[in-house]
């Protein structure tokens, strides 16, 4: 990897692929929903909003969105817990993001 496509960079380009997919995919949900309730056509979980709020989750140390795993030492108490979330757009945007890093180094 060159200085312009390091493991930094590109670990930043996928983290703001997700984020902006996973906000443009709750939107667009939000906004479909709202035309299913608008127009009849199913109400507001209809399937095109399914498709673009159903997601992906994965977790550790939240087992069935229970408390995080706690470690008590007395004087210092951790939390210690770790959820992902992946939806269809923020796929998406993450492998748009990682093309557009591609191309956007120095040539």
């Amino acid at each position: 990897m060159t200085h312009k496509n390091s493991l930094s960079r590109l670990v930043l380009f996928i983290f703001v692929g997700l984020i902006l997919g996973g906000i443009l995919s709750e939107a667009l949900g939000a906004l479909f929903g709202e035309l299913g309730v608008l127009l009849n056509a199913g109400g507001y979980d209809n399937s095109v909003h399914h498709i673009f709020t159903a997601a992906a989750e994965y977790s550790i140390g939240f087992p069935g969105k229970a408390e995080p795993v706690v470690i008590d030492l007395y004087l210092i108490k951790f939390a210690l817990g770790f959820s992902f979330k992946v939806n269809l757009l923020s796929a998406a945007g993450m492998f748009i993001a990682i093309y557009i890093m591609k191309w956007s180094g120095e040539r």
